[in-house]
């Protein structure tokens, strides 16, 4: 089997979220069926959506020494837990000598497999202004509805006063009210596009059809090294079987 490299440390729990879906995407009965997977942990990559918004450095030198540091122990293809991370891809390929599973084509073309019509886009600050979905569902020539700036605030508050500070009692009522009023325009499912979003579904018990943008990769990055992969389980919490 290849071997997997996972640029990390954007964050270091979705570094750990990622790993743990490939391991968990694996389909092994022992310790030696599983894929062999590289972890740089790097958390010297600077900020992502600052830099998108021109208020940080760029990220795209550490980016490259994990690169680097990954290809040189043996990593065979490279992958990354960050949605956002992946506006920079275009700098890193010229760089790179092997494969990259790009987490947002990965997601888009799942999307056109189920024959989601049209999908609703949940994410943080930077991945809507970094348009990297907006511009690989077009290509896929699919309907991508993003929220209003009210709705991307909730978002964003989501994923940093909920999630990640670790609040167990987050008023969930106006998120929610937004989901139904996206859903009204039309959305089929939810496409979860930042690490934090498939925990606030399953922290605070929402409604709705769901699709985990880091399961789509990590399934596709275990068919990528060669292993047996599990069934999917990319829908999560919703009224759709994966």
């Amino acid at each position: 089997m290849k071997t997997i490299g996972i640029i990390g440390g954007m964050g270091p729990m979705a570094t750990v979220d990622l790993f743990g879906k490939i391991v968990a995407a694996t389909a092994a009965e022992k310790d030696q069926e599983h894929i062999h997977i590289l972890v740089d942990n790097n958390t010297d990559i600077p900020d992502r959506s600052a830099a998108i918004c021109g208020t940080g450095p760029s990220p795209v030198p550490q980016m490259l020494a994990s690169v680097q540091r990954l290809t040189r122990e043996g990593a065979d293809v490279l992958v990354m837990g960050c949605n956002t991370a992946h506006y920079f891809l275009p700098e890193l390929r010229p760089q790179l000598q092997v494969p990259f599973i790009d987490m947002i084509e990965e997601t888009a073309r799942y999307c056109r497999k189920k024959q989601i019509g049209c999908a609703g886009l949940l994410a943080s600050a930077g991945t809507y202004a970094s348009g990297i979905y907006r511009k690989m569902f077009l290509r896929f020539g699919l309907e991508l509805i993003e929220p209003d700036a009210d709705g991307q605030n909730l978002c964003q508050d989501i994923i940093f006063n909920g999630v990640k500070a670790g609040c167990t009692s987050y008023p969930v009522e106006p998120f929610v009210q937004m989901l139904r009023h996206m859903e009204a325009r039309g959305v089929e499912s939810f496409v979860l596009g930042c690490t934090e979003m498939p925990l606030a579904v399953r922290t605070y018990h929402l409604d709705g059809d769901f699709i985990d943008a880091t399961q789509v990769l990590a399934e596709a990055a275990v068919r990528f090294a060669g292993a047996r992969c599990q069934a999917e389980s990319v829908h999560i919490a919703g009224r759709r079987a994966g």
